[in-house]
């Protein structure tokens, strides 16, 4: 017969393998589940902006879908497995910050500056 401690046990480790098939659906959707809002929301900002390059037009000599795209499934990888983690660290949401301010600099630089007549 098993104790407690082995029940909670197990209760943890499926909770954590079904919040990570949760980010694997929709990237912060485990964090969120896990009760990590503002990490989930992060994720989840973070694939959305670097998703936008690929269905934006642009006459650029630039290649910016293919690093956007990778930077992406990256990002949505790591939020599956930050959502299996028992315990997050602290730098995977520097991490996040970072990408983000640059992904925000990155999509203002490219797709919003050569649109402002200036």
């Amino acid at each position: 017969m098993k104790d407690d401690k082995d029940r909670g046990a197990e209760k943890k480790g499926k909770s954590r393998v079904f919040s990570a098939v949760l980010s694997l659906i929709v990237p912060g959707l485990g964090q969120m589940v896990r009760g990590r809002i503002f990490a989930g929301l992060l994720f989840l900002l973070n694939v959305i902006l670097y998703f936008v390059p690929l269905f934006v037009t642009h006459t650029m000599e630039y290649d910016v879908q293919t690093p956007s795209l990778l930077i992406a499934v990256g990002v949505w990888v790591c939020s599956a497995l930050d959502a299996f983690l028992y315990k997050s660290s602290f730098l995977i949401l520097a991490l996040l910050v970072s990408l983000f301010c640059f992904g925000a600099g990155f999509f203002g630089a490219f797709f919003l500056l050569p649109h402002l007549d200036v």
